[in-house]
């Protein structure tokens, strides 16, 4: 290979390596995002559970703002009510909410497996050029 394709050649495999860095950049934020998420679901999960062992007229705090709760009586222990969407609420039995949860957990789960699987053949080119440029 002559001088001047050689340099050409490594300075396109030099550009590319910048970009595949890029992009895993992208997708490990990716990955902390969906695990935050999943981390937040998990302890949404737990908290319904502990919610399940409640009684009518056992008292809560119940929170206002950041640092501000008031008390209050749980009436009814059979139903939560869930936001859908559009400032619009509906009642549920607290095991359908975690089963809904879980469902979405799930779903998180297997996309943050696509964007691991993503990451490894980025790697993976990550390597082999590295392999062409020695």
């Amino acid at each position: 290979m002559s001088e001047p394709s050689e340099k050409s050649k490594k300075k396109e495999l030099y550009l590319e390596l910048k970009e595949l860095d890029q992009e895993i950049k992208k997708l490990n934020a990716n990955v902390e995002n969906i695990d935050e998420q999943i981390s937040e679901l998990e302890s949404n999960k737990s908290i319904i559970g502990k919610f399940t062992g409640l009684k009518a007229n056992d008292e809560l705090r119940v929170p206002l703002v950041s640092g501000v709760y008031f008390k209050a009586k749980l009436v009814d222990t059979k139903s939560v009510m869930v936001n859908v969407g559009a400032n619009v609420t509906v009642e549920k039995p607290p095991l359908e909410v975690v089963e809904i949860l879980e469902g979405q957990t799930n779903e998180l789960n297997d996309y943050r497996a696509n964007l691991i699987a993503q990451m490894k053949q980025l790697i993976e080119r990550i390597e082999q050029i590295q392999k062409e440029v020695e």
